[in-house]
């Protein structure tokens, strides 16, 4: 498995795996167009996992604020192929979209992850990340009401 930056062509590959995490993972309904993804996270870090030419996963920071106070604080998005779950791809991704965000000057990394997905919170918490809390019935999804688990990693490198 080789990690690297998500290049603007693999989006395609990226969009089935964001749509097999939609009963899951994602507050979305649908896949968004990839002019929408793109506007709505940072240019970089934006990684993707691949055994040989397959997509196996891939990660980005999206801005919390416009805000300058804000500036270094992003929310993750973490998401993995179904067939690729399991072996250690998340964690590879997280680890190394932490290595780059801290190299990048960010100083805070968020998490907003549905309650009952219990792998991404334990995915976050093995890579260091901390729960801070739980927004009760926050999230409406399909028609029920859904409780946030809020995870926050904060940067020893940044100051």
């Amino acid at each position: 498995m080789t990690i690297d930056d998500l290049p603007k062509r693999t989006g395609p590959a990226c969009a089935v795996i964001y749509e097999e995490g939609l009963d899951l993972g994602t507050f979305e309904e649908s896949v968004p167009a990839w002019r929408t993804w793109e506007a709505s996270h940072l240019t970089r870090p934006r990684l993707v996992a691949r055994a040989g030419d397959c997509v196996l996963g891939w990660a980005a920071l999206a801005q919390v604020s416009p805000r300058a106070c804000y500036r270094g604080v992003t929310e993750d998005s973490v998401y993995v192929a179904r067939a690729a779950r399991g072996g250690g791809v998340g964690r590879a991704l997280l680890e190394a979209l932490v290595e780059r965000a801290d190299a990048a000057g960010i100083w805070t990394i968020q998490a907003g992850v549905l309650a009952g997905n219990d792998a991404s919170v334990a995915l976050h918490v093995r890579c260091g990340f901390r729960v801070v809390g739980i927004r009760e019935r926050v999230a409406e999804k399909r028609g029920e009401w859904r409780d946030v688990v809020l995870l926050e990693r904060r940067s020893e490198l940044v100051a």
